[in-house]
């Protein structure tokens, strides 16, 4: 619940809090899988975001908290879907 965004980055997991950034060893793909009921969508192939934490969406970017993250051309549709999806059950 505490988790804004996961990140891969030199072959490592960073999961971004709002108070810290903690590292393992792991795959975004297997993140992915174990996150998938708790509202996480990818918005690259670097990010796994927390729908719940999405302030806004703009242009070919999502901030995330005080982040800024790049949606890519491959994951936008996939990603706008689920960011309305949320926002309509949450709504």
């Amino acid at each position: 619940d505490d988790i804004l965004y996961l990140e891969t980055r030199d072959r490592l997991l960073h999961y971004h809090t709002a108070t810290d950034t903690w590292s393992v060893r792991g795959s975004l793909l297997k993140a992915e899988k174990d996150l998938a009921a708790y509202h996480f969508a990818r918005c690259n192939q670097c990010y796994l975001v927390n729908l719940q934490y999405v302030k806004a969406v703009e242009n070919d970017f999502v901030h995330v908290n005080t982040d800024r993250l790049e949606i890519s051309r491959r994951q936008r549709a996939a990603f706008l879907t689920a960011v309305a999806s949320y926002i309509g059950g949450v709504l």
